[in-house]
């Protein structure tokens, strides 16, 4: 009640006493005018006594209520924490070029991670990996930490163990692309990279598997790699080149080199373009990378002289729901140059489609097709296929 209504009622309630004693019978025992004066002064004091209490009251709540919401602002630890992998079984069937056809079910792989953001400036990810390689070993595949927030500063800083920023490898294939085959490279490395409006460059230092001959073991590699993506009209789009001084240090190059990787005549550098589009359900996938240079005849040869392998990849997918379940269909077309070397397919083409059985639950079958270098290149000029289910579950 403010003062004006205050006084407004003390006043009403003074005429009101006072037309009663002028106009009610006189009588000894009704209250005196001075009585119900006292009485009502002593009921403003009460008033006034509750309305401190009440203010006072207000105060503390509208505190606790600034401390739930500034408990509730401030996550823990805990909450920045994800778990996560996937375990998929895969049924195939294949025809190598040799003509031998074989089938086997496999737990082809199991992987885990785990990832946190114990600063708004830092985060973590550690990755175990158990592939079907024959070796039946669990392997740290990734462990890297980013310092940084690219929602707030360009630039950031990152070290530890993953695949160097070379190539583009997603697919909606079962299989890797061939391009990953001949350029993925995994190692421990310290990079430095900025984003800013679409744009990424990041530059990465590392020591390799390989090395020159009659040199020591040092931190002599690198590469870089500038990209640009966003979207336009409800269209997403990607695009990167990557420059790598060493390609013969990719996982692929260097199995194929075999006791050559410690006696390089010389570092190859290697180069490579991908990138993508999406729209209304539709993925368009494309990626080229090559080595700059041959290798020396001895060490990685091609009909006769030195190698300069490459390796391309096209791709197409589409995803809808059929039957409330998201599906996608995809098709590619790839190929290699001057990789028989390495094990690889000169053409391959095929198909797959992926069905979401439940949430974190798909089912995908594929099938490709490889063809063989010539014979005139020392191939056997005949092709093979691979058929393959899986099935996989994420968590």
């Amino acid at each position: 009640m403010d003062t004006l209504s205050k006084s407004f009622v003390r006043s009403a309630v003074c005429v009101g006493a006072l037309m009663f004693g002028l106009i009610g019978p006189a009588n000894a025992d009704e209250p005196k005018l001075s009585d119900l004066m006292t009485l009502i002064e002593n009921q403003q004091l009460q008033i006034n006594a509750l309305s401190k209490q009440l203010k006072a009251t207000e105060g503390k709540a509208e505190q606790a209520a600034s401390a739930v919401e500034e408990v509730a602002g401030k996550s823990s630890f805990l909450d920045t924490v994800k778990i996560g992998g996937v375990a998929e079984v895969e049924m195939t069937n294949t025809k190598s070029f040799a003509k031998a056809d074989t089938s086997d079910i496999t737990l082809s792989t199991v992987e885990f991670y785990i990832d946190t953001q114990p600063h708004e400036y830092l985060t973590t990810h550690v990755q175990m990996l158990y592939e079907d390689d024959g070796n039946e070993n669990i392997t740290l595949d990734e462990a890297f930490a980013v310092l940084g927030n690219t929602e707030k500063h360009p630039l950031y800083l990152q070290v530890g163990k993953w695949a160097m920023p070379f190539g583009g490898f997603d697919t909606a294939m079962s299989s890797d692309p061939l391009t990953k085959s001949l350029g993925e490279t995994k190692e421990a490395a310290v990079l430095i990279g900025a984003h800013y409006e679409g744009l990424a460059l990041e530059g990465y230092i590392y020591n390799g598997d390989t090395q020159k001959a009659g040199e020591g073991n040092n931190i002599d590699q690198f590469g870089a790699q500038l990209g640009y993506g966003g979207e336009s009209g409800g269209v997403g789009y990607n695009v990167a080149v990557g420059y790598l001084n060493n390609m013969a240090d990719s996982d692929g190059m260097t199995t194929g080199l075999g006791n050559n990787t410690t006696s390089l005549s010389k570092y190859v550098p290697g180069f490579d373009v991908h990138g993508d589009l999406t729209f209304s359900g539709v993925t368009l996938r494309a990626g080229y990378m090559m080595a700059i240079k041959s290798f020396q005849a001895g060490q990685l040869a091609f009909n006769g002289q030195g190698a300069q392998p490459a390796a391309w990849n096209v791709e197409a997918g589409y995803t809808m729901p059929i039957m409330n379940h998201e599906t996608t269909f995809a098709g590619t077309v790839q190929g290699t140059n001057e990789a028989l070397a390495l094990g690889l397919p000169e053409l391959r083409y095929g198909g797959a489609v992926s069905v979401a059985i439940v949430n974190h639950f798909s089912v995908t079958a594929e099938y490709l097709h490889d063809l063989d270098y010539d014979v005139a290149k020392d191939g056997t000029g005949n092709s093979g296929h691979t058929a393959t289910l899986k099935l996989a579950a994420e968590y």
